[in-house]
């Protein structure tokens, strides 16, 4: 029901971080834990599918403990290497994911691609003679004679060595804290030794230019060993000397490659790319390790906000702060770095667009609505991302929390009912809920007829998380004796921080 507010109330700083307003819903969201994954190479050879020979825990739904690792033999690619290894660890491997830490780490000893073919671009070899048929000769094609005299690259493409990635998760300070380190003793491509510890791209020569005249052409290139072609050598004088240019390739080296988003981080140890032409020649990444904490609960302000929610965002409080808007909200941790769209209930309107940090929360300001509309049940707030929706929030109320403390396992939470309060002054109630059970009555107090007040109370009886909210009975007019309920938002306190 509306309350209405005789003058205006100034809360303070609404955005505690520790303690701080939770949204709760009868709905429980399913909370999953940590993930991972790792990779010791994973390579494209040309138009070749991708091979990824040695992998741990790859594309599961959860972390585990597992492993792999062995030698990459030189068949049926040619590529040779030593020391493979992938890792996965979770630790401890049961109980709560804020106590736990995911570890994913891949790598080698030493890896060669060798005698790998690269198409190097052929000449125009239209204008020489094709298969046809000379007299005592025999069959000879000349445009493939020269065809198979073109140059090719068969020489040792990329040599590396010691190399490993791995990446870290686990919670610090109530939120996911995500990691990755990689290292690298050495890259030799076409025979150069490239820098371990930056970008860097080069052009190298795979085949020099060169020349081939058909003049000289033998018996045994033409394909009639033995025959005498002295009738064929003036037609083999008169063909053009045909030219070979030099064929470079491009090659790129990033070590230490780290990919992030949607609450995952993956840590590679190099990436390395030859194209030649345009085409691709090699595409190779060499320690792929990745942990993820997109469902993890940390017991931090955006875990907790949804922790008892199916909803996946949350608007946590509204207030009028310095002659602002002020709100607080918080996301699923997948949805950092986008935008939220904060629009005014009573007009639709858009008023704010932040964007979701990694911790998951948000915060924003908006102007006042007007005078008329703003202390109004039509002065609400909701939150947005693409089709998810939080609850909608009321402007003003008459019951306001202004902090919130925690002392050993002590809790003390400070506020003020906006008056006028009930004649006589009505008890406050507070409840407390533990994880996402019952509220349960802990204390009754009568607050003096300022209506401000500050009250300490016990905390759980053991050192967990824990949702407080306040309940009282006001007046709506001073003249009419008759009182309405009104609450709190409801407070979340986290002894174990």
């Amino acid at each position: 029901m509306p309350h209405a507010v005789p003058r205006r109330a100034t809360p303070p700083l609404f955005a505690l971080i520790l303690l701080i307003a939770f949204l709760a819903s009868t709905a429980p969201a399913f909370a999953q834990g940590w993930t991972c994954e790792s990779s010791a190479v994973a390579a494209t050879l040309g138009p070749s599918p991708r091979i990824e020979p040695i992998t741990a825990n790859k594309d599961a739904s959860s972390c585990k403990v597992e492993s792999a690792g062995g030698n990459a033999p030189a068949s049926p690619l040619p590529i040779t290497g030593s020391l493979l290894s992938a890792t996965t660890d979770l630790q401890p491997p049961t109980g709560s994911a804020a106590a736990q830490t995911a570890t994913a780490s891949a790598g080698l000893g030493e890896l060669r691609i060798a005698g790998l073919p690269i198409p190097i671009p052929p000449p125009d070899l239209s204008g020489l003679p094709g298969s046809q048929e000379i007299p005592g000769v025999g069959t000879i094609d000349i445009r493939a004679a020269v065809q198979s005299l073109l140059p090719t690259f068969n020489g040792d493409l990329v040599n590396l060595r010691a190399l490993r990635a791995e990446a870290t998760g686990r919670c610090v300070g109530g939120a996911p804290q995500l990691t990755g380190t990689s290292s690298v003793l050495g890259v030799t491509v076409h025979g150069t030794e490239l820098p371990v510890d930056r970008i860097t791209s080069r052009t190298i020569n795979v085949v020099d230019s060169t020349s081939i005249d058909p003049s000289n052409l033998s018996p045994a290139a033409l394909g009639v060993p033995g025959a005498d072609i002295t009738v064929l050598q003036p037609v083999l004088d008169a063909l053009p000397t045909i030219s070979v240019p030099a064929a470079a390739a491009t090659v790129r080296v990033e070590p230490g490659r780290k990919i992030e988003g949607g609450g995952r981080l993956t840590q590679h140890a190099l990436d390395v790319t030859i194209t030649l032409g345009g085409q691709n020649v090699l595409d190779l990444t060499v320690g792929e390790a990745t942990v993820g904490a997109a469902q993890v609960n940390c017991g931090g302000v955006a875990d907790l906000a949804l922790q008892c929610t199916s909803r996946r965002i949350v608007l946590i409080d509204v207030l009028r702060s310095k002659g602002k808007v002020r709100l607080l909200g918080a996301a699923n941790r997948r949805f950092a770095g986008r935008r939220v769209r904060i629009r005014f209930t009573a007009t639709g309107k858009t008023v704010a667009r932040p964007r979701v940090r990694t911790s998951g929360l948000f915060t924003a300001t908006a102007r006042l609505p007007r005078a008329k509309l703003r202390a109004t049940n039509r002065a609400r707030y909701i939150a947005q991302i693409g089709k998810q929706k939080s609850l909608r929030l009321k402007l003003v109320r008459r019951m306001l929390v202004s902090g919130t403390s925690v002392k050993g396992r002590r809790v003390t939470v400070a506020g003020r009912i906006v008056r006028p309060l009930g004649a006589p002054v009505q008890q406050v109630i507070v409840k407390r809920r533990l994880s996402c059970g019952r509220y349960r009555v802990v204390k009754r107090f009568t607050p003096p007829a300022s209506g401000r007040f500050r009250v300490t109370l016990a905390g759980p009886p053991s050192r967990q998380a824990a949702v407080y909210r306040l309940q009282t009975r006001v007046r709506k007019f001073v003249s009419n004796p008759k009182t309405f309920p009104t609450f709190t938002l409801p407070r979340y306190v986290d002894l174990a921080q």
